[in-house]
């Protein structure tokens, strides 16, 4: 989902020209004039075509008047906000809602015993503190104080148990920093062991116990500040063991040059449990399949991997969806028609013969799974919003397990090939999230950790899933959630969201923040573009790279289709994104800017060209979107990127940038180039906005007063432009 940001205001003096209008025609607020800045074009060519870049001079962020620029623009936007008549009403409605689902507890983590670790959140101090359970009966421990550690952030965002359950990993929140800090702490005799791990990102890759627990791997950045040349490049994977110095970090894959790793991957291991005695290794990068290779357990933990090449990135297995039970490796990998759930045997596997335990299919296809000692869990995603649960027995029979009511989005949790427990947890557009226990027979049992609140006042609301010819006469999946009562006159606001990039699923999700949109008399949206995974690997295929531009028809014909079918109308749609979905849906604003009446996107990336052809920034971004290197690739990126699409004289909507400065993704100067560009452009009164996020990373997440102030700041730009 998007992430959640903590805004820290800029305060500057600027002047107010440009009186725009509200939903009812009244006035309600002024436009700042726009920062100056003038041109500082910059002409690169690449197999004989030209591309200008008219801002190039904000690429360099160091710059003094570049840095004032930006903090100018985030001041115009603050102002904006602090006279915004919708604000201070969301945010007071949002704070209830989401008080009602306060819970407290987070991050659960459950050892192969069995045992429950997890924080706590304590209000009072502003503070998470660890607490455990020996069984889920038991009565919580806590076993660590967050504020007796000393350390300049105390906020847990990473929990990982050894598999005897003795030691826990525990990461803190690195903030505007991209390397967390980790530290071990001891369960049985609850202390704080030495070691204190740090040049780790969990979101690139956490701490992988080893099977006899007596150390860990994990993915170790040599450069970690974003200035330096070789910012995140050549990493690679460190063997630790308990009591040794934090600082000697042994290699123990990635450095090998036999293996040609590139220099700006991750060479990163997966460990799933005690009993594994073969270790699976990855070259990690963009994209949904990697390149990996195999060691003996025993090899790497004595120092002297032998590591063999396993699967490669063309047998499309899914790189997060492998399990190693016995002498068999069990995964799941995408095919033309859908996806299999698959098996070989480890000492000689035939990955173009294997066996074949499930299959799913374009529409209806397999999108995770999880084994067992005895048995395989695997769900079916119906256009990535109706999941229904199977498992495999042990004679590899396929049944049918019956939830207790149809949701539309589930993750497993607690399995392990050392016994047979597992849970999972699930919700839905309109469904709260809740937890289960699946016993033997497939009886559900509340696990009852984490308390499932009520929420009466979306009673009324429905969800419907629709198909809408594209473009290109393929049907796209719909999914819209209103009110019951709602009449289709073409008078209802609609509030948007797309992404359709990394073959990622738009799944359901609860939030009341959101359904408070619906609850009001609005409708919120969700095309499944092309670009995502809701129809499998092609679905995928055909949004990538020179393919992209369907992934931008696909929202278009979308919402031309809620105009059609009497939900909407110009001028009462507001479109939102975040991340990769900045190219989706600023294309489309850039193709058809009439259809929207706001354009708000968090973290985007709207300048793809220019991170591709950048030699300063370490991404593998490419692979999804092309690479400058190849001449077709190089016109999809010209054709894809919004910046540099946008035209001139042409009445856009009402925009609002909220990139971070910290970014380790997408840089400052995305989503800055685009606002320079649009505010010289765009021909209409609507305001155009960036308002930056100068403390937060690209996924760091605050607490429920930074999630409210985010999301009341966008529904507010939403219902200020909306035109009746």
């Amino acid at each position: 989902m998007v992430k959640i940001y903590f805004k820290r205001t800029v305060k500057y003096l600027l002047l107010f020209f440009i009186a725009f209008y509200s939903c009812n025609g009244d006035k309600i607020g002024i436009v700042l004039d726009y920062p100056e800045l003038k041109p500082s074009p910059k002409t690169e060519q690449f197999f004989r075509t030209k591309v200008l870049d008219n801002y190039h001079g904000l690429s360099n962020l160091q710059d003094t008047s570049t840095q004032n620029w930006f903090k100018s623009q985030d001041s115009l936007a603050e102002n904006y906000f602090s006279t915004n008549r919708f604000l201070g009403e969301l945010k007071d409605r949002f704070h209830t809602l989401e008080n009602k689902s306060l819970g407290d507890i987070g991050k659960i983590s459950i050892t192969e015993k069995g045992s429950y670790l997890y924080s706590r959140y304590d209000y009072q101090n502003d503070i998470e503190n660890l607490y455990y359970r020996e069984k889920l009966s038991d009565f919580e421990t806590e076993v660590f104080n967050a504020s007796a550690y000393n350390n300049k952030n105390t906020n847990i965002n990473y929990l990982k148990p050894s598999h005897d359950g003795t030691k826990v990993a525990i990461g803190f929140d690195p903030m505007e920093d991209f390397s967390s800090t980790v530290i071990i702490y001891d369960l049985v005799n609850k202390r704080i062991l030495k070691e204190k791990i740090t040049q780790i990102n969990p979101d690139f890759g956490g701490i992988e116990w080893l099977p006899d627990s007596s150390g860990f791997i994990y993915l170790y950045f040599p450069e970690v500040e974003l200035s330096k040349k070789k910012y995140k490049k050549e990493s690679y994977s460190v063997i630790h063991f308990l009591g040794e110095d934090p600082g000697k970090r042994t290699p123990i894959f990635g450095k090998e040059k036999s293996l040609k790793i590139p220099s700006d991957y991750y060479p990163k291991v997966k460990i799933g449990s005690s009993k594994d005695s073969y270790i699976v290794a990855y070259a990690a990068k963009s994209g949904d399949y990697y390149d990996s290779f195999i060691a003996n357990t025993k090899d790497v933990i004595t120092g002297t991997p032998k590591w063999k090449p396993f699967f490669k990135t063309g047998d499309g297995i899914y790189y997060n969806q492998g399990e190693i039970r016995g002498q068999y490796f069990i995964y799941r990998r995408a095919t033309s028609n859908g996806n299999e759930i698959c098996q070989v045997i480890i000492e000689n596997p035939s990955f173009d013969d294997p066996l074949i335990l499930a299959r799913g299919s374009q529409e209806n296809p397999i999108t995770k799974f999880e084994v067992t000692k005895d048995h395989i869990y695997f769900i079916r995603e119906k256009f990535g919003v109706e999941v229904s649960l199977f498992k495999i027995d042990g004679q590899g029979n396929e049944i049918q397990i019956a939830t207790p009511f149809v949701p539309g989005y589930v993750s497993f949790f607690g399995e392990s090939v050392v016994h047979n427990n597992i849970g999972i947890g699930m919700d839905g557009w309109t469904s709260n999230y809740v937890r289960y226990r699946i016993d033997r027979e497939g009886e559900f049992t509340d696990e009852g950790l984490v308390e499932s609140t009520l929420f009466p006042e979306f009673k009324d609301l429905v969800t419907k899933q629709v198909m809408v010819v594209s473009h290109d006469g393929v049907e796209v999946p719909f999914s819209l959630v209103y009110r019951k009562d709602m009449k289709q006159d073409n008078n209802n606001e609609v509030f948007v969201y797309v992404y359709g990039a990394n073959g990622e699923s738009m799944s359901p999700f609860f939030s009341p923040i959101y359904l408070d949109w619906a609850r009001q008399g609005g409708i919120l949206a969700f095309p499944h573009v092309r670009g995502g995974g809701e129809k499998g690997k092609e679905w995928h295929i055909q949004g990538m790279k020179n393919l992209k531009s369907n992934s931008w028809k696909d929202l278009i014909a979308c919402t031309e289709f809620l105009f059609d079918n009497g939900y909407s109308r110009k001028g009462l749609v507001s479109l939102y994104t975040s991340s990769a979905g900045g190219i989706t849906a600023g294309m489309a604003v850039n193709d058809s800017p009439d259809l929207f009446s706001s354009f708000i996107a968090e973290v985007p990336r709207m300048h793809p060209f220019g991170l591709e052809s950048a030699t300063t920034t370490s991404s593998t971004s490419y692979l999804e979107y092309g690479t400058v290197k190849d001449s077709l690739e190089f016109l999809g990126l010209i054709k894809m990127d919004p910046y540099l699409n946008l035209k001139p004289e042409t009445n856009y909507p009402a925009t609002l940038l909220m990139p971070s400065s910290n970014d380790d993704r997408i840089p400052l100067w995305d989503s800055g180039k685009y606002i320079a560009q649009l505010q010289k452009y765009n021909s209409s009164k609507a305001p155009v906005l960036m308002d930056i996020d100068y403390t937060s990373g690209h996924e760091n997440t605050g607490g429920q007063d930074a999630y409210i102030e985010l999301y009341a700041r966008i529904f507010s730009f939403a219902k200020t432009h909306m035109n009746h």
